[in-house]
């Protein structure tokens, strides 16, 4: 079993770390792309799998990966109790090679847990993964020096630089640049984020 992140001891028990009920953008994700049986979902660094349930719930073809054991444990069976199918599997945002194409890739905090040396080859792979009009989700933890590390920030996250995330897009169709600073309770203490947001489709480069 990974000991890299502190969240395979965080999933080990029944409860959800992060709760069941998915995240609210997901409305906007489908609202920018309907679901169907032949469109293809990635959902990358899926925890315990709410969020690929509930897209698989809505028709999506869902394949989905986190780096803890224990996450992808949850997520099977979070998707057999609500009679869905998922192709869930182990792997690591790091080094991860996928043989098909998506229509929507999809990432909540995860991204930070890229190396710097992979951050470069991460961004060009999602391109090259992605089919024409493809719509990316992806949100990111950054630094700012007016707010304390959050309590539970795992040993191999590292925070982003504000606007960071939205330079690797320059080519792609802003649906939504955001920046915003919240106050979480992840890990039952109080505490604030700022998170960067991007939501962006795949456009001809010819239109």
């Amino acid at each position: 079993m990974s000991i890299r992140t502190n969240y395979e001891k965080w999933y080990e028990g029944k409860d959800y770390y992060w709760g069941l009920e998915p995240g609210s953008f997901l409305e906007e994700l489908i609202r920018l792309s309907p679901p169907s049986p032949d469109k293809k979902v990635l959902d990358i660094g899926c925890g315990e799998g709410k969020d690929a349930v509930y897209m698989a719930q809505k028709g999506y073809n869902v394949t989905a990966f986190d780096l803890t054991e224990n996450g992808i444990k949850k997520c099977k069976a979070l998707a057999k109790e609500r009679n869905v199918e998922i192709n869930a599997y182990v792997d690591d945002i790091n080094t991860f090679e996928v043989n098909e194409k998506y229509d929507i890739v999809y990432s909540t905090g995860t991204v930070q847990y890229l190396f710097d040396q992979n951050k470069e080859g991460f961004f060009e792979k999602i391109d090259q993964i992605t089919n024409p009009d493809a719509i990316v989700y992806i949100n990111v933890f950054v630094e700012k020096p007016f707010l304390e590390l959050p309590p539970d920030w795992d040993k191999e996250e590292k925070m982003w630089r504000s606007g960071e995330l939205f330079t690797y897009f320059g080519d792609w169709k802003m649906e939504c640049i955001d920046e915003i600073i919240f106050e979480d309770n992840s890990g039952f203490v109080p505490h604030f984020h700022c998170m960067d947001t991007i939501v962006c489709r795949k456009v001809d480069s010819k239109i």
